[in-house]
């Protein structure tokens, strides 16, 4: 009996040093982060590239829609001429950086269902979420005009009684879920050692004329990947504003202070 409770003392305390280590990483991780203005021309391994890629996968998006696209632009001649599209310093990260990877997402969210569908029955999914998966996608999406007029409809009438969703555009909700998959490529290449760049200074549609992407695609954000130069100007994590300002408690204005007690 002691033996067993020594055991899972044991266990349990090997658990916490491991959490803490995880946490420790996860927080440098997201603290050294910062966007890098130059870079070296040094390749990114397939396999790193490829665990990058794979945790961005994970990204949470609104019913595990995974509503975008992201095109990896690796070779020179494709970094010359998508660099065309960008604007100012944007140019040069674009023609440096050995990845660029470009974010599109999908404004026509609703041909992603039938996959999605299957999908989601082969892993487990209740039937119920199966089945109201195309109606639900098309009334948070806002996808067509059927679909923007009945969710503008149940915003003007049925909010007064209920909560519901509000009437935004394809685009902005396609964006949003976008964003996600972006911000978890930043913070993964980040963990692998690698420095980028989000860039949104860029001319949409000569972007998707460079790289092929389809006009049911949207492009909210452009990321360069690779290794930071050490011979450009020092670079560190930009300054952020107080959290009293960023984080109420309780109300929109609730002060946070004793949250953050030290700041």
């Amino acid at each position: 009996m002691v033996l067993r409770s020594s055991s899972r003392l044991l266990r349990t305390a090997t658990q916490t040093r491991c959490l803490s280590s995880a946490q420790k990483r996860l927080g440098a991780t997201i603290e050294e982060r910062y966007a890098c203005k130059a870079f070296l021309p040094t390749p990114v391994p397939d396999e790193t590239l490829k665990e990058i890629l794979r945790l961005t996968l994970r990204a949470p998006t609104g019913f595990n829609v995974q509503p975008y696209a992201c095109v990896l632009v690796r070779e020179q001649k494709d970094r010359e001429k998508l660099a065309e599209a960008m604007m100012d310093s944007n140019i040069r990260k674009v023609k440096e950086a050995p990845v660029v990877a470009v974010f599109a997402a999908d404004l026509e969210p609703s041909k992603r269902i039938p996959r999605l569908q299957k999908l989601a029955h082969d892993n487990g999914a209740p039937a119920d979420f199966v089945s109201n998966l195309p109606h639900v996608v098309r009334l948070f999406s806002g996808e067509g005009v059927v679909a923007s007029g009945l969710r503008a409809a149940i915003a003007t009438a049925v909010s007064p009684l209920l909560p519901a969703p509000s009437n935004v555009s394809t685009e902005a909700w396609a964006f949003k879920q976008a964003t996600f998959a972006a911000a978890t490529f930043l913070y993964a290449a980040q963990a692998h050692g690698l420095a980028t760049c989000p860039m949104e200074g860029f001319d949409q549609i000569r972007v998707r004329n460079a790289l092929d992407i389809p006009d049911r695609y949207g492009v909210p954000v452009v990321i360069a990947l690779g290794h930071a130069n050490p011979d450009a100007l020092p670079e560190k994590p930009s300054v952020r504003l107080d959290p009293t300002e960023i984080f109420f408690d309780g109300k929109f204005g609730g002060s946070s202070e004793k949250i953050f007690p030290d700041k």
